[in-house]
């Protein structure tokens, strides 16, 4: 692909929101300046709003690059055909990679990240096509509102002196016209830059979310070859493309790096235990287990529990993927555990039932303990009521490391709240959590890209929410787990999962993730890094 002197995922390489800012400045100071004491500012904010450049970036050499990506796709298109032809033949069972992939896991997970190739590939287009078409359309706009500006500014010109209305030549007509005009060409200008900020917000967006798609180039360490990288990066929850992978870019990225740190004889028994697996699904899910930082010892005792069944996608994922981030749905979707719902109840243990839920998503150890007591298949253990008591017990444990003086109170406080998530979700992901209050839709808009960033990577972020009142609103907590286009998945602790647009994230509408709790506003969210 032809180097286009372009970051991809900062197609405009530039910040579009302080442009935006200044002209929501200049904006109020027009549409709030009347009469003859409202003429020197309204002079000067004309005169501000002229010097403006209009939008950066340029369309062209935007449509360059995604006509470069649409070659992409077309030759993809050729390579992924001739790869399902191999796919169909008969491959020798001998043909194995390091750790022990059958050449079909090896040309199916081959066919499947070209498809995912094509799919990165062909949405990077669509989205630079869609940026090109908006920045073009954006500084056309700009250009659109100096004529009325100019004209405002020269008949300002005419009934001021200096910052304030010449009294000798003051005419109420011209004011009113210098308004209505300032207005319109003002309104231009803002349209712009509101245009190419949202495009280039929502582009980046998502060429960052594809970027994270790209797993097998995570595994950065050594030994282990592309096609088991490949093989591995490719396991999907329950064997369905539905549920997305079992890896995410943060564990793929901390399994490599802990592949590395291992001695000589670890490593060599563990290349060994990957071998022995029964399915890609069983590897994926010990490399998991190893990126939520646990020792060789204890990855081995966990696929002693689960290497019975390490061919049976559907049973690894009930147990070890507790809460499935459903790519296909957009509806409510409840959680639970052969047929019973976790669910907090009366208790006032939301922030710890969320943050317990979570670490079972990253940390396939802990969601086996949950899920079976560590007797999978025991029927005295591994049922769904045991699975809840279970849950409930935990909740309970991370409840109860309040700090003395908040006992007097019911639920945890956010600084609790952001310990609770370092303790349970940060020690197995690596990240480290910190409290970011949301005090504003600007504030809210600039958080979100890093909470998508967040949730892609595999990390999950607890978000607080409350009532829309001044007086001891009430609040709860809740995690989000999982982000698709301009949508938030959120896990509720009080059963299910549901999704919400990033409107609703902005502009205080999350009432419907909380449904009947009335807390539309999102007050807080703990921040991973």
């Amino acid at each position: 692909m032809p180097d286009h002197g372009m970051d991809p995922l900062n197609p405009l390489g530039v910040d579009q929101r302080s442009q935006r800012e200044k002209v929501e400045g200049l904006k109020k100071t027009i549409d709030e300046s009347h009469g003859m004491w409202g003429a020197g500012d309204l002079k000067y904010a004309v005169h501000d709003a002229l010097q403006l450049p209009a939008p950066k970036g340029d369309p062209g050499k935007l449509g360059e690059l995604a006509a470069a990506y649409n070659t992409a796709v077309s030759q993809l298109d050729t390579v992924q055909m001739k790869v399902a032809r191999v796919g169909a033949q008969h491959l020798p069972d001998a043909w194995t990679g390091q750790v022990g992939e059958k050449a079909a896991e090896v040309v199916k997970a081959s066919a499947d990240d070209l498809g995912r190739c094509h799919e990165i590939l062909g949405k990077g287009r669509d989205q630079l096509k869609a940026l090109a078409s908006a920045l073009s359309e954006a500084q056309s706009l700009h250009g659109q509102g100096h004529a009325p500006l100019s004209e405002a500014l020269k008949l300002l010109h005419d009934i001021t002196f200096s910052d304030g209305p010449d009294l000798v030549h003051w005419d109420d007509d011209k004011m009113h016209s210098a308004h209505a005009k300032a207005k319109e060409g003002i309104k231009s200008v803002y349209d712009a830059a509101v245009k190419a900020e949202e495009a280039g917000r929502a582009a980046a967006r998502e060429l960052h979310a594809l970027a994270d798609k790209a797993l097998a180039a995570r595994f950065k360490n050594k030994g282990l070859g592309a096609a088991d990288k490949l093989v591995v990066a490719d396991a999907e929850v329950a064997g369905s493309d539905q549920f997305g992978t079992i890896l995410t870019a943060n564990d793929v990225t901390r399994a490599g790096q802990f592949m590395d740190k291992m001695s000589d004889a670890d490593r060599a028994r563990f290349d060994q235990l990957l071998a022995g697996s029964k399915s890609p699904e069983e590897r994926a899910y010990l490399m998991k287990a190893l990126a939520a930082g646990h020792s060789y010892d204890e990855v081995k005792a966990f696929d002693d529990q689960i290497h019975g069944h390490g061919d049976d996608p559907a049973w690894l994922a009930q147990r070890l993927s507790p809460v499935q981030i459903d790519s296909a749905s957009t509806n409510q979707s409840d959680t639970a555990y052969q047929g019973v719902a976790w669910n907090q109840g009366d208790k006032p243990t939301c922030v710890a039932a969320s943050t317990v839920t979570a670490r079972a998503m990253v940390d396939p150890l802990y969601s086996l303990q949950l899920t079976t007591g560590g007797h999978p298949g025991d029927p005295k253990y591994d049922n769904g009521q045991a699975a809840y008591d279970r849950w409930l017990k935990e909740a309970d444990r991370v409840y109860d490391t309040k700090n003395w003086w908040n006992e007097w109170q019911d639920g945890m406080s956010d600084g609790e709240s952001k310990d609770a998530a370092n303790d349970e979700i940060g020690k197995h992901t690596g990240a480290g959590y910190h409290t970011v209050d949301l005090e504003g839709p600007e504030q809210r808009r600039d958080v979100l890209a890093q909470v998508e960033s967040a949730v892609d990577q595999g990390k999950p972020v607890p978000i607080g929410v409350k009532e829309d009142t001044w007086f001891r609103p009430d609040g709860h907590q809740m995690m989000i787990i999982g982000h698709r286009g301009d949508q938030l998945e959120i896990y509720n602790p009080w059963g299910y999962t549901v999704w919400v647009s990033e409107n609703d994230f902005v502009n205080n509408h999350m009432e419907g993730a909380a449904q009947g709790g009335n807390m539309p506003i999102a007050d807080h969210v703990q921040m991973p890094q």
